[in-house]
């Protein structure tokens, strides 16, 4: 399969790893979710004719993050270990629906483990 290069990848530091917490843990899966989905976003909005900055795709895709959480029964204030895990497949089960390239998919979901792992 032919790379998207217009998908930006996402990958987690070493500094982001240091001190982690589950809150810590949550903003960084809401940035990589956001630059995992930021293309496909920005397409089905130009379809809808709707403009978007980066600030509006980032609200979007926090308002999705905590659909997740909350589609998941878990507290998005109040993260945990396991509910960033039910979170992650929820997410990965959307970005499919909405025709995200499956390497993207692959590529943030494995940044998001490494965070995972380091809880």
């Amino acid at each position: 399969m032919k790379k998207d290069n217009r998908f930006k990848r996402w990958s987690v530091s070493n500094g982001d790893l240091s001190d982690i917490t589950p809150a810590k843990a949550r903003e960084l899966l809401t940035c990589c979710f956001f630059e995992a989905q930021k293309e496909t976003i920005l397409r089905a909005r130009k379809q809808l004719g709707v403009r978007s900055s980066d600030d509006d795709i980032y609200s979007s895709v926090v308002d999705g993050v905590r659909g997740a959480f909350k589609e998941s029964g878990e507290d998005f204030e109040n993260p945990t270990k396991e509910s960033l895990q039910k979170v992650l497949e929820i997410l990965v089960g959307k970005s499919t629906s909405w025709g995200t390239p499956q390497d993207i998919i692959e590529h943030h979901k494995a940044q998001i483990k490494k965070i995972l792992e380091k809880l």
